[in-house]
């Protein structure tokens, strides 16, 4: 079995202006000659565009991945952008929720809101107690830290209701990645020590702030590294996919496994697959989630042992055993 612990479901209506304006920016310098990001802007968001998860649905299949936990983020009142999506922050968290009880089994939700929204705690209770979502999403890069106190009230109600944290470390997310070094997820953990935190991306992989991931990590026993959007730092063709020449990397990997395994409390206990769906091309996301699947014999063939009782915790256990989804395993 295999459960993505980080993924996500678009529609063009979620994305606020200044989100896609900062997609449209990025794209605009793919190649040369650069373009203006003003001609992508408008159709940004269509590739994605996802409203009742049918292509979800679809390309999981394809891929073999059997459960997804979509994580949404509350890019509304980011700091430097101040502008809102075309429907509010309540109702695409209800709507996700709603997803997940349509594809019932198949697709869980978390709860993702800004936590200097005035009703973020209320969205939280509401989320996790009638619509079923699974815990909640913080994305610090749109202006806080994990150890500001306007989180802790949303962690003293996580402890309240028995749910994990998501917080989105290591890498940038188009806004500022001060907010995002691991280190400050520290201080919340140890204050909050009957707390599960996730960090999201563990540092951002190859070449990113994965070691210091590790670092606070191992000395927190409650936080749990999760590897949506690494991929791109270990499958051949990185973030270009079939199209690029970035070269496979996953001794490298395997070797930071091995590492993580080793100075973690849990080991191979705190961590977890993920993919970043769909931010990551197709084709490599499908070659992330073979490699985990079959992760003792890659493993071996770079002179490392896993068992498979440690590919079955990042694959799947892990993920039921933290967010308390509802699927039996035979």
């Amino acid at each position: 079995m295999l459960i993505d612990a980080h993924m996500h479901i678009f529609a063009r209506e979620w994305l606020d202006d200044g989100n896609r304006m900062a997609i449209a920016r990025r794209w605009a310098r793919r190649q040369l000659p650069y373009r203006d990001p003003k001609d992508i802007f408008p159709r940004v968001g269509e590739a994605v565009h996802d409203p009742d998860g049918s292509k979800w649905a679809k390309e999981y299949e394809y891929m073999g991945i059997d459960a997804g936990v979509n994580v949404p983020n509350d890019w509304g009142s980011a700091e430097g952008w101040g502008d809102e999506a075309e429907m509010s922050i309540w109702d695409i968290n209800h709507t996700y929720c709603k997803l997940a009880e349509k594809y019932k089994g198949k697709l869980f939700s978390f709860i993702g809101v800004n936590p200097r929204r005035s009703n973020a705690l209320e969205l939280l209770d509401k989320g996790v107690r009638e619509w079923g979502a699974k815990g909640l999403k913080l994305l610090p890069n749109l202006g806080f830290y994990p150890n500001d106190r306007v989180c802790y009230r949303l962690y003293e109600k996580c402890v309240d209701l028995g749910v994990p944290v998501m917080v989105h470390c290591g890498v940038g997310g188009f806004r500022y990645m001060k907010y995002t070094n691991p280190v400050h997820l520290d201080e919340p953990a140890k204050d909050f020590p009957e707390l599960e935190f996730i960090m999201a991306h563990a540092g951002g992989g190859i070449g990113h702030l994965w070691e210091e991931a590790i670092s606070v990590a191992g000395a927190n026993p409650n936080i749990n590294l999760e590897f949506a959007e690494v991929s791109p730092t270990v499958i051949a063709g990185g973030r270009r996919g079939n199209r690029g020449k970035y070269k496979d990397h996953t001794a490298q990997f395997i070797d930071m496994l091995d590492i993580m395994r080793n100075e973690l409390a849990g080991g191979c206990a705190n961590m977890m697959f993920g993919t970043d769906y769909p931010t990551v091309p197709l084709e490599s996301t499908k070659a992330w989630a073979d490699l985990f699947k079959n992760l003792p014999a890659v493993a071996a063939e770079h002179g490392y042992d896993f068992s498979q009782e440690e590919a079955d915790l990042m694959c799947y256990q892990n993920a039921i055993r933290i967010m308390k989804l509802d699927i039996k395993v035979d």
